[in-house]
């Protein structure tokens, strides 16, 4: 399978450039429909592009036939999140191969979809169960914080896909004796990881999952470790 370059890419991208880009040198490989973005090599690799802004790299996404995204995890935490943003407004489902977590055995489809069901009916319960405090949580954060309610960070599902965690916002910006309080409290309990219950409810993770999300930070590092295992082998050879 061959290489192609993204649609409507200009000409004028070049590995000679040195501008103040947006994103550093890098390969864009496209095969059936998915495009892989790695770290740029000084070599005879003809696809190799610098984004100077977000919107020129969120309009080449867009311009783009390309159904999902890929992306190396050489390419660093910084990188991999403004690919992230710019896949997100592009409306391009961005994936960071090597991440995936270790899972059980093979389960039948009738054992997922049992799972999957009992997953659906117990976040149910429990958003209906805590929908009160959830309610009082949000009424007093607008009330007492001028921030915004809930914080969206990336984080992936144990397939890899990338996609935001909503949760009660917890970062502290002022002294404001009640805020952090509240803030407090919500971590003492848990409290700001109930939104995450939604994530459930739209099939993105398990009750498990959501225990221990994985950051892009986490998964990076995990990627690049168990690409040095199995480069370690063959170096020996």
């Amino acid at each position: 399978m061959g290489n192609s370059t993204l649609s409507k890419l200009k000409n004028d991208f070049s590995v000679e450039q040195h501008l103040e880009n947006y994103l550093p040198h890098c390969t864009l490989k496209w095969r059936q429909g998915q495009l892989f973005v790695n770290r740029g090599q000084q070599s005879k690799q003809p696809y190799i592009y610098a984004f100077e802004s977000k919107q020129q790299l969120v309009q080449c996404l867009k311009q783009s036939p390309v159904r999902l995204v890929r992306l190396d995890p050489t390419l660093g935490e910084a990188v991999v999140k403004r690919w992230a943003d710019a896949c997100e407004q592009a409306n391009k489902p961005v994936f960071l191969p090597g991440a995936i977590q270790k899972r059980p055995k093979r389960q039948s489809q009738f054992s997922r979809q049992r799972k999957q069901w009992i997953d659906w009916i117990a976040a149910f319960v429990l958003l209906l169960a805590l929908g009160p405090i959830m309610l009082a949580t949000a009424i007093l954060m607008y009330v007492y914080s001028p921030e915004p309610i809930f914080s969206r960070q990336w984080h992936l599902t144990p397939r890899g896909k990338f996609f935001r965690l909503l949760k009660f916002r917890t970062a502290v910006v002022n002294d404001d004796s009640r805020t952090t309080s509240l803030i407090h409290w919500m971590r003492n309990y848990n409290v700001d990881k109930l939104p995450t219950l939604f994530h459930v409810l739209r099939g993105e993770f398990s009750l498990m999952d959501l225990l221990k999300p994985l950051t892009v930070s986490e998964a990076v590092q995990f990627s690049l470790e168990d690409s040095r295992k199995v480069r370690a082998p063959l170096s020996k050879n």
